[in-house]
């Protein structure tokens, strides 16, 4: 398959921070078209100077074999949990729906022993010098210009200790997402929240399991407790153990994201 790809360098004059040349050959027609139009635009549209254009954080994209020009695409952002890495995104896609949304999924910050293997350093999300958040901006910013993108249909979303990263990016930076979906966060850190009216009518989906200690429970339901004070709708599902997001289980995110992409109030 052709729908993941690693960016290895993001300052370059075309494509190839995303998809390497010979996977561009391989691709649709109609994606490599695009891929065209980005190489023609993508210089001239990004700050050689911006440490966030320079960086060479690893990226996975994920984009619907069929893939469909005139359909703005929802933009699912993943993190990963502690011990996994960027490259899990396929699985994920395909678990929740592999035809519905393009994604995005970032390295962790912080290397653990083991083969392919990373989690977050929550003490600094930055890489190198990078703040998480700016990296996640323009890496978005270039997806939609080298893919149909809507953009007010992005979600932040993770697992474990991806979800605590994805609900402080979502708490930080309400303006760029339309919600989150965040599986068995530990809400080990204390959200800082945006701005209110950025906040308010957004949506969360968040799940925690029976097995979870009372500790990490009363985290999150302070934590939703804290967003739901400023007009965050956050629906809880209970599972009996943590979710894997690689398996069937998972599928049930694709019915919550359309419910909430169907609805004809969209914030």
């Amino acid at each position: 398959m052709f729908n993941r790809v690693q960016a290895k360098s993001h300052i370059q004059d075309d494509l190839s921070f995303l998809i390497p040349d010979n996977h561009i050959n391989c691709m649709p027609v109609e994606l490599q078209e695009l891929c065209e139009v980005y190489n023609s635009e993508c210089k001239n549209n990004i700050d050689d100077q911006d440490a966030a254009a320079m960086s060479d954080w690893p990226v996975s994209l994920f984009v619907p074999t069929q893939y469909e020009e005139n359909y703005a695409y929802p933009l699912i952002i993943w993190f990963h949990d502690e011990s996994s890495s960027e490259n899990e995104l396929d699985l994920v896609m395909s678990a929740i729906g592999n035809q519905n949304y393009c994604g995005l999924a970032l390295r962790g910050n912080q290397i653990l022993d083991g083969n392919d293997s990373y989690g977050w350093n929550s003490d600094g999300l930055k890489f190198g010098q990078v703040p998480l958040n700016k990296l996640v901006n323009i890496t978005a910013r270039r997806l939609r210009r080298a893919f149909h993108i809507h953009s007010e249909r992005i979600f932040a979303a993770g697992s474990g200790s991806g979800a605590d990263v994805a609900m402080r990016l979502f708490a930080e930076c309400p303006e760029w997402f339309a919600g989150a979906v965040l599986l068995d966060p530990a809400c080990e850190t204390p959200l800082t929240l945006g701005k209110t009216a950025d906040l308010r009518g957004k949506n969360i989906l968040q799940t925690v399991s029976r097995s979870t200690t009372n500790e990490v429970l009363a985290r999150n339901l302070e934590s939703v407790r804290l967003l739901r004070s400023v007009g965050v709708e956050v629906d809880i599902r209970v599972t009996e153990e943590p979710l894997d997001p690689c398996c069937n289980d998972a599928r049930f995110i694709d019915s919550w994201l359309m419910s909430r992409l169907n609805c004809e109030t969209y914030v």
